[in-house]
């Protein structure tokens, strides 16, 4: 642990979130030892020096001010040890109202490693002997790295009529600084493949994936998904990746999952709510459900309402999103497969697991799923969701750059075979994208 990092990284995110109510920074600096007093001191003999240490440096100001968006703040004393008995893991951070039964950063004293439970049934999970926790100052740089992409804002008191606010915190689904990072992706992913492309066409590219009148009619609502498309330079070629295609003017507006109805627009501003799968770069191949599939969609690649769909093309989905949930992310993906993957047993999710293991189990039994690739697993920073496009893009631009996949004139040679590859002992490592928020 690296006390002098957390705790600047602590103060620093106080500071942002205290100066945004227009609040006095003289009023900042009172330690949570200092704060809590006696009953801090209580507690001392039951902390490791890594975290005394910590806590002796690190502000408080009490439940009137949300630390972040995630965490309410520091624990009081009496917070630190749900088991009286068990010293060693206590609850750093409180967590917010987000999920039911809430926890918090649950923190190692043995290892000084932590993790986020946002609630409690997550412990199966963190607790299974298998989960890797993580450094203090790893999850106070990832909260800080949300800020500073504005994907984490900091607002005024006078802000209202945020579903989700946990003053000053508030979620956005996007921010400027997160899309410009899949543009300039997934342009760099478009120059290696050029670069390599033989015979490659000179001059500039044109600007959007398709025409702007084409987008337009495409169906797919203004937001994340309509400012890619729109923003990107345009490949000339037809493969990003294997067996998946640039859209086109005529694929583009075919996507299967518009058919369902989203959730209605907000009010007089017309501001779409819920957004359906978007279908991004598809392949020739369809993914079709198992018999008997629930229809809520457990174990499928997209839920209810979506579920109601059985087949579709397989291929990077982006979404879908509700914009008013509690943690809503429109650059968030999904690689489905035409086929299962993963009961060799090599494939696996950012956070080590296996795909299709019960995380909840002591033993580890991997099986077969069609939309586990490139997934975080659980996430150690904040609430759940899938991998951001931008980590995809940024893995296949490695794959083109090592020399792992092959270019011709189409651009990525190979079809969807490709990706069983995920599920061998020789390169299912080039298919993780790293641990992050």
């Amino acid at each position: 642990m690296n006390v002098d990092r957390c705790v600047a990284l602590h103060n620093e995110i106080l500071t942002i979130g205290w100066e945004s109510r227009g609040r006095d920074t003289e009023d900042l600096g009172q330690s949570w030892f200092e704060f809590y007093g006696g009953d801090a001191d209580e507690v001392r003999e039951r902390l490791s020096p890594h975290l005394v240490a910590f806590l002796e440096r690190a502000w408080e100001v009490g439940d009137d001010h949300s630390f972040f968006y995630y965490v309410a703040g520091l624990n009081p004393p009496t917070g630190f040890f749900p088991d009286p008995e068990n010293h060693r893991f206590l609850t750093l951070y409180a967590a917010n109202d987000i999920a039911e039964h809430p926890v918090g950063l649950k923190y190692d004293q043995q290892t000084n490693t932590a993790i986020i439970e946002m609630t409690v049934e997550d412990g199966s999970t963190t607790e299974n002997g298998r989960q890797r926790w993580y450094p203090l100052e790893t999850v106070l740089e990832a909260w800080r790295d949300m800020i500073r992409v504005g994907k984490i804002r900091a607002v005024g008191d006078d802000v209202e009529g945020e579903i989700h606010k946990f003053d000053p915190w508030i979620i956005v689904p996007y921010s400027e600084a997160m899309l410009q990072e899949s543009i300039t992706a997934f342009d760099e992913l478009v120059g290696a493949i050029e670069s390599r492309t033989p015979d490659a066409p000179g001059g500039p590219r044109a600007t959007g994936l398709v025409d702007e009148d084409v987008l337009q009619e495409s169906g797919i609502p203004a937001g994340f998904a309509y400012e890619f498309i729109q923003k990107v330079k345009r490949p000339r070629f037809k493969y990003i990746a294997p067996g998946l295609m640039v859209p086109t003017a005529t694929s583009l507006p075919d996507q299967p999952f518009f058919v369902m109805e989203p959730e209605p627009p907000n009010g007089d501003d017309g501001e779409v709510l819920g957004i359906q799968p978007i279908l991004l770069f598809r392949s020739h191949q369809n993914y079709s459900a198992p018999p008997n599939s629930p229809i809520t969609g457990s174990g499928l690649p997209f839920s209810w309402p979506y579920s109601q769909v059985s087949q579709y093309l397989a291929g990077l989905y982006l979404g879908p999103v509700e914009r008013q949930s509690n943690n809503p992310f429109e650059d968030e993906s999904k690689l489905v497969l035409p086929f299962g993957i993963g009961s060799r047993g090599f494939a696996r999710t950012s956070d080590g697991a296996r795909f299709g293991e019960n995380t909840e189990a002591p033993d580890v039994e991997p099986r077969d799923t069609f939309d586990t690739l490139y997934q975080p697993g659980y996430q150690p920073f904040g609430e759940i969701h899938g991998v951001r496009l931008v980590n995809i893009l940024k893995s296949w631009t490695q794959m083109v750059e090592r020399g792992d996949w092959s270019v011709d004139q189409e651009g990525i040679v190979g079809g969807m075979e490709e990706w069983k590859k995920a599920d061998t002992e020789e390169h299912w490592e080039k298919f993780l994208v790293p641990v992050g928020w």
